[in-house]
């Protein structure tokens, strides 16, 4: 190559990158600047002071006016509410109205640009100001605002409830401008998904409560100044797109780091109630969450992040460096190694969301997609590399599992071309986080990563859009993908065949979410039937001991029952269980797990173990820990330890003979044979598959009698 020609491409070069670096720390250094000075009134609930909004004007053209969202304005009637999941009405069911405090909304008393007061419109959630001159490009203007909230009663995102405050979505916050379209962004808070949408901005925050309330705020608390019965909270938040304030004297905080990052858990402890270990248990997940994003994502740009117990109702929600949570309840006993609760797959979602909104923002309105689907696909990453592959809310189970061909609208839909939550689920928490498995399975997960990585480092602090996600794809893994994933996300009924589990996985699938809920039954319930078929699950030997003296009729309805043993009934998978006549059984084999069918005064296995089995059947009654039931024409099942090995299993299913016999007689839905009888209906009572709750079922001719005769093992 030329040398001149080189030298002068290569100062280009120089002079491009340096005008870049220049344009984005000129960006950081002229972000919206917000001051406020706010006072929480605990007796009526509202929160009422100024604001001063310093704002330069980096937009590509001049303003004529300014725009600020008054989201609170939403919570004035149920048509506009923005309630999580959404409110289902009956048929015919008018639409209820709601109460003084149930409503919520926010006035404006005044608006000063400048020092001058101005004239303004406030309608439709909207706060428009339209400006004598207008402010060119790289100017600066100062716009004071004095507002009060009405903070409603309730369950909502904004809301009060028992002494617990969540200011959301609570102040008159800027709109963004559209250069393209050259307006200001003028939707309204929707009904259905989120409708956040706003930049970076700075805050200091000087807030005045009681001095017993404890603040969770987005950004740091500077230091609070006590003033008799108040106290003011000085706050600090930079590079934000948004400022939260969750409140309670009730609240205790837990807290712990994470690669230098404080992580703090504010929640409710009640006078004379026991503190539960559930914040501890959310705690240490939401550190988890954010050492993995860290690590595969890339790093947490703040230095604080807050999780906030609250009256919300329906779910949680996500905020700059705060996570709304609806009440705890108790999770000690929970199993995080095999399946997540709600409570820590919500918290895990909105820590998540911590990367996909909050650090990379995006037009939530018109692309929910692109944080929220995205958000759900890598809360079902995190579970299954945390945990592994079986998980319950890894991605086989949460997505590909869950995804079946039905008509939607596109991907790429704004929130108000959904005609109810249903639509807007499917679409975007079912559909869209599809979208991105069968991304990774085309390009690898090495590449899909670093797609991640990319969007990541290109949008931190700056509203993302699907038309850059799409060009990363392209610059990432090639043209033909990212034509393939645009056509994804902009036609109707996107539908992802290519990732459905295959036979094999989809019997794995099973295989573990029967083992998952023969388990949460067993440690609720103790000992249980089903006891003995998750044991072969895990792979333990299960012998069925098969009777000497079965006559050729009743030969087929045993092995009927011993194949829907085996094979679970569904053939997804096999039951390590073997059938051994009964002449045949080892000393041995009557130490491991027994499955025992037959007559109790014939069945040999049966009548050695009788004294030591918890049901007695020997006799003229059947005896369970004190009652006692007339032996006759009974049937039943139940389960044991093994008398010869405590560690092991024995499930006995017992018949009677029949002394009078009357061949191929119906009576009463019995079936009369030649030796014994067994009820049609037993053959899938009791097996033990079906049966997750109970360790005993008895049969007579007219009543059914179940339950447990022990709490536990």
């Amino acid at each position: 190559m030329n040398k001149k020609r080189f030298l002068s491409i290569a100062l280009i070069l120089v002079i491009l990158l340096s005008s870049f670096q220049l344009e984005v720390a000129v960006d950081l250094g002229n972000l919206t600047q917000y001051e406020m000075n706010i006072i929480l009134n605990t007796e009526d609930h509202t929160v009422e002071g100024e604001q001063k909004v310093i704002f330069t004007n980096n937009y590509n053209t001049d303003l004529n006016s300014l725009v600020f969202h008054l989201y609170p304005n939403s919570y004035e009637s149920y048509e506009t509410l923005p309630a999580i999941g959404g409110m289902y009405l009956m048929e015919g069911e008018e639409m209820p109205k709601l109460t003084e405090e149930q409503k919520g909304n926010i006035k404006i008393k005044q608006v000063y640009i400048n020092d001058k007061k101005t004239k303004y419109t406030d309608e439709n959630q909207i706060l428009k100001i339209n400006m004598e001159e207008p402010l060119k490009k790289g100017e600066k203007i100062e716009v004071k605002i004095g507002f009060a909230v009405k903070i409603p009663e309730g369950h909502h995102r904004l809301h009060h409830l028992e002494g617990v405050y969540s200011l959301t979505n609570w102040y008159p916050i800027l709109s963004v401008y559209n250069d393209k379209d050259k307006k200001w962004d003028e939707n309204p808070f929707h009904t259905i998904g989120e409708s956040n949408y706003s930049d970076i901005s700075n805050y200091d925050v000087e807030l005045t409560v009681p001095k017993r309330m404890v603040a969770a705020p987005t950004g740091t608390i500077i230091e609070e100044k006590e003033n008799g019965e108040n106290k003011t909270i000085v706050i600090r938040a930079e590079k934000v797109r948004d400022f939260v304030i969750f409140m309670s004297d009730k609240y205790k905080v837990e807290t712990k780091e994470v690669d230098g990052i404080k992580v703090s858990n504010y929640h409710i402890l009640e006078e004379g109630k026991k503190d539960s270990k559930t914040a501890d248990i959310l705690l240490d997940e939401v550190v988890k969450t954010v050492r993995f994003m860290n690590k595969t994502i890339g790093k947490y740009p703040y230095d604080e992040l807050r999780i906030a117990e609250t009256y919300l109702g329906g779910g949680a929600m996500e905020y700059p460096q705060a996570i709304q949570m609806g009440r705890y309840w108790d999770m000690e006993d929970i199993n995080i190694e095999e399946s997540a609760s709600f409570l820590i797959e919500a918290a895990v979602h909105e820590t998540i969301h911590q990367w996909w909104y909050v650090a990379v923002g995006n037009n939530e309105f018109e692309e929910p997609f692109l944080d929220e689907s995205l958000t759900v696909f890598t809360t079902a990453y995190y579970f299954e590399k945390e945990y592994g592959k079986n998980h319950q809310n890894g991605i086989d189970s949460a997505i590909r599992n869950s995804i079946y061909p039905s008509t939607l609208l596109p991907l790429n839909s704004n929130v108000d071309q959904f005609k109810d939550w249903g639509d807007y689920g499917e679409a975007i928490y079912r559909r869209g986080p599809a979208f991105f498995e069968s991304l990774k399975q085309k390009v690898g997960e090495e590449k899909f990563i670093k797609i991640l990585r990319t969007y990541y480092e290109r949008n931190e602090f700056k509203n993302a859009t699907i038309e850059g996600l799409l060009n990363i794809i392209e610059e990432v893994a090639g043209k033909d993908i990212k034509i393939s994933m645009e056509s994804a996300v902009t036609q109707p009924n996107y539908y992802p065949e290519d990732i459905e589990l295959t036979q094999e996985e989809r019997d794995v699938y099973y295989l573990n979410q029967e083992k998952r809920y023969l388990k949460e039954s067993e440690k609720r319930n103790g000992l249980i039937i089903g006891s003995i078929a998750l044991r072969a699950l895990e792979g333990e030997d299960v012998i069925i001991v098969k009777p000497e003296y079965l006559s050729e009729e009743d030969l087929t309805k045993f092995e009927q029952f011993t194949q829907m043993l085996i094979k679970d009934g569904t053939g997804r998978f096999d039951l390590q269980m073997k059938v051994k006549e009964e002449k045949n059984i080892t000393e041995t084999d009557k130490q491991g797990n027994l499955i025992l069918i037959g007559y109790p005064n014939k069945h040999s296995v049966i009548k050695e173990m009788s004294s030591e089995l918890p049901i007695k059947l020997d006799g003229e009654t059947i005896d369970i820990e004190g009652i006692s039931i007339k032996n006759e024409n009974i049937t039943g099942t139940f389960i044991a330890e093994n008398p010869n090995n405590r560690e092991k299993l024995v499930q006995v299913i017992f018949l009677y003979e029949n002394t009078a016999v009357e061949k191929n007689n119906i009576n009463n839905g019995i079936e009369v044979r030649e030796g014994y009888i067994i009820y049609d209906i037993s053959i899938y009572k009791y097996n033990p598959m079906y049966s997750h709750d109970k360790q005993f079922i008895i049969d007579t001719k007219d009543i059914e009698i179940q339950g447990k005769y022990k709490s536990s093992k």
